[in-house]
């Protein structure tokens, strides 16, 4: 039963990315989307599962956000 989920999401994440990108596919959230951690809902893909995506690369980014503002800041201060 898990290898046939793994299966429905990679599947998922193919026709995603090429929805994404026909020329040039991405596969940036393939780890969101095979459930291991790591984009726009799509007509084939499930509403649940793309708003899982959306909501842990939106986390991700605002963690880099705000890694950048106190790099930017410790070297503010050094100057």
């Amino acid at each position: 039963l898990v290898g046939a989920e793994l299966l429905c999401r990679r599947h998922q994440l193919i026709r995603e990315a090429y929805r994404l990108s026909p020329s040039s596919p991405d596969y940036s959230a393939s780890d969101w989307f095979m459930g291991w951690g790591r984009r726009r809902t799509g007509q084939t893909v499930q509403p649940a599962l793309a708003a899982y995506v959306a909501e842990q690369l939106k986390h991700e980014a605002s963690i880099a956000m705000e890694t950048r503002k106190a790099r930017e800041e410790k070297t503010f201060k050094v100057s």
